[in-house]
């Protein structure tokens, strides 16, 4: 008797978590970064702003940099809460995360979505 011709069913096995994320978008493309079992591919998160928190940031060059490049990459996209953490991001809940660019934890505050979709307009370079 061959393989072929037999009835035997193999037993579904779940999938064992993934430990890794290969980012899909970005600069970062292709690049593969380690990712919590629990960050899901399928849940989407607009970033509404991203700011200081409740620090004190010096009126600097390098703070205004590290702020203007952060807000013009994040600010008004959305996007995957695995493509969030693996560039970085750490979700605290579905309204706040933290992301650590320059030397500094900036806050971004946040809307769960149902997918993927444009960014917002008033939103990335120009903005203030």
């Amino acid at each position: 008797m061959n393989a072929e011709t037999t009835n035997h069913v193999e037993p579904e096995v779940e999938p064992e978590g993934q430990e890794s994320y290969i980012v899909t978008e970005g600069k970062k493309r292709g690049s593969t970064r380690d990712v919590r079992p629990e960050a899901a591919f399928d849940r989407y998160y607009t970033v509404l702003r991203v700011h200081g928190g409740d620090a004190i940031l010096t009126n600097n060059w390098h703070t205004n940099e590290v702020l203007d490049h952060t807000r013009n990459n994040f600010e008004g996209y959305t996007f995957a809460m695995r493509t969030l953490e693996a560039w970085g991001a750490m979700i605290e809940n579905d309204h706040r995360a933290y992301y650590t660019a320059g030397g500094r934890v900036w806050v971004m505050d946040l809307e769960p979505c149902a997918a993927k979709k444009p960014r917002l307009p008033g939103t990335g370079p120009g903005k203030k």
